[in-house]
């Protein structure tokens, strides 16, 4: 059996009395490898959907450029 680590495929194959414990182990290492490689993915977007709030505030407060004559 080949199970993608993510929500889903842990929650499906937790579900499944039929899983066998050998598949839960391969994606418990799986999971673990992917979770260790993404870093503290959760602070990162923290600081991106900030950064992005922060930006969108100065474009709403330039002032709008005249025209030259």
């Amino acid at each position: 059996m080949t199970l993608i680590a993510y929500g889903t495929a842990i929650n499906t194959a937790l579900r499944n009395p039929k899983t066998k414990l050998e598949d839960l182990k391969a994606l418990r290492g799986h999971a673990t490898s992917l979770l260790k490689a993404q870093g503290d993915l959760k602070g990162a977007l923290g600081k991106l959907e900030k950064e992005i709030k922060a930006r969108e505030k100065t474009l709403t407060k330039k002032p709008a450029k005249k025209k030259k004559k």
